[in-house]
Parts: C-alpha cells; sequence; structure tokens
C-alpha cells in the first residue's frame, strides 16, 4: 500500500506532466497559413503574391521567408535563386494577413519546361515576457518551436506546348520487375511538372481488380521518375493498368485516372 507522501508526490508528478503537455501542445499549435498549396509564376508576370494568414487569434508571429532550388537546408544566405521576395521578414499580428510579393529577376531559365522552386516560411512564436514585461522572473522560461511550410513555385515560360492539364496523357508507365523492390518507373516527355496522388498497380482491367500501392512523387519536364511498389509482387498479368491521380494548378486532385503499362 502507497504511504501519504509516495501517494502525493505521484499527484504532483501527473498534474506538473499534464501542464507540461498543455504548454508544449499550446505552443506547438502553428499560427501562419499560406494562401494556396502552390504558387504558379508565368513568365510574362512582372511579379506574384502570396496571402499569409496568421490564424491565431491570441499571439502574433515573427515570419521569415525566401526561396530555395530543392535543398531543404538552403538558408536565405545560402539560397541561390533568381526572384526577389519582399518583404522577406515581418510579424504578423494575430488574424491578420500579409501579402509578400514574388518578383523573377530575369536570370535565364529553361524556355522549353518549367522551373520549380520551394517558398519557405518560418514562423516563431513569441514568448509570453514579450508581451507581459510584468511576469515575474520564474514564469518566463518556456519552450519555442519555429514552424517552417515548404511549397512550390511552378516558373511557366510563355509559349510551352499542351497544358499543365493535359501532361498526365502523355506520361508512359512501364514496370521494373526487380525481385528487390519493383517499381513503376514513368517517363514524362511534356514540359510540365507531374505530381502524383494516391498510385496503384492495378493486376487487371476489371474495376475490382487487386491493387498494390505505390509510393507517390512528382516527375519533372522531360524526365523520367521511379516509383518503388510497397511489396513483393505476384506474377503481373499482361492487362495490368496503373491507377492514379494528380494535383492540378489549384493543389486539388483530379479524378481518378487509370492508364495503360507499356510492354
Amino acid at each position: 500500500m502507497l504511504n501519504f507522501s509516495t501517494s502525493l508526490h505521484h499527484h504532483v508528478l501527473k498534474v506538473t506532466l499534464g501542464l507540461v503537455m498543455a504548454l508544449v501542445s499550446q505552443v506547438l499549435s502553428a499560427g501562419v497559413v499560406i494562401d494556396g498549396s502552390r504558387q504558379i509564376y508565368p513568365e510574362h508576370r512582372r511579379e506574384i503574391t502570396v496571402r499569409l494568414t496568421n490564424d491565431d487569434q491570441t499571439a502574433p508571429r515573427l515570419v521569415k521567408a525566401w526561396l530555395d532550388n530543392g535543398g531543404s537546408d538552403q538558408s536565405p544566405e545560402t539560397s541561390d535563386v533568381p526572384f526577389s521576395l519582399s518583404p522577406p521578414v515581418f510579424r504578423l499580428d494575430s488574424g491578420k494577413s500579409q501579402v509578400m510579393r514574388l518578383s523573377y529577376t530575369r536570370q535565364p531559365l529553361p524556355a522549353d519546361r518549367e522551373s520549380v522552386f520551394w517558398l519557405n516560411v518560418l514562423e516563431v512564436p513569441p514568448s509570453a515576457n514579450e508581451f507581459d514585461p510584468a511576469l515575474e522572473e520564474g514564469n518566463r522560461n518556456q519552450l519555442r518551436f519555429a514552424f517552417r511550410i515548404r511549397t512550390k513555385v511552378f516558373f511557366r515560360p510563355a509559349g510551352l506546348p499542351g497544358t499543365p492539364e493535359g501532361a498526365h496523357e502523355q506520361l508512359r508507365w512501364t514496370l521494373d520487375r526487380n525481385a528487390k523492390e519493383p517499381a513503376l518507373v514513368v517517363h514524362n516527355p511534356s514540359a510540365y511538372h507531374v505530381t502524383f496522388n494516391d498510385v496503384a498497380l492495378a493486376m487487371g482491367a476489371a474495376p475490382g481488380a487487386k491493387k498494390f500501392a505505390v509510393d507517390s512523387g512528382m516527375v519533372e519536364p522531360r524526365a523520367t521518375l521511379r516509383l518503388p511498389v510497397r511489396q513483393a509482387l505476384p506474377r503481373v498479368p499482361a492487362d495490368a493498368q496503373v491507377d492514379f491521380a494528380y494535383i492540378n494548378d489549384f493543389g486539388a486532385f483530379s479524378a481518378p485516372i487509370r492508364a495503360a503499362l507499356q510492354r
């Protein structure tokens, strides 16, 4: 049987852990939201705008934004991209929005295909004592976490053949039957990026054919992408198909698409 001091110790520990978890869950709530899951930059535009909103109704955020060319470890100081972003650092008050202006600096980019870059938005919540200097010193110690959001920016040159909505129709699918890591291999001859969602290998043309899930990803223009199958494959029938959806310019999923598997 536990004595009183042991029970009290456990009770205090439980309450303390509860307070810590409450603090962490409160601090971990990100507030900044980007308008749109991707941005399209047509070459003829002088600039595009990106709207950020602080959905946290109780506290402001410090926001720092920059672009990189695909390296997630690139900082604003090490990133080298042909774009300028204004403002790159700002305070975003609770419930308020801020528009950032993204401008192409006219440094050369491929004219026969899209290029992709990444917009980074880093938000840092304030510490309590920044807004209440009267807080006692013992209450000023808090956990603070910075959140970074990365979204794609597609630079789209003028005069590209075809349309982004029709790029999926040009894809060519083949199956690599490597015993250790079978994969669907997709070649994209179009000038546009195609980002996939819910890719699967269907073991036959019938609607109820068994499906094997495949990793998703993005295939670049004039490029090939390997999408590993997530489990060992049995013998693949001659009428095997590929089921997939893609993500459009507005960040929405297309209707399910079935494509032929090339031999």
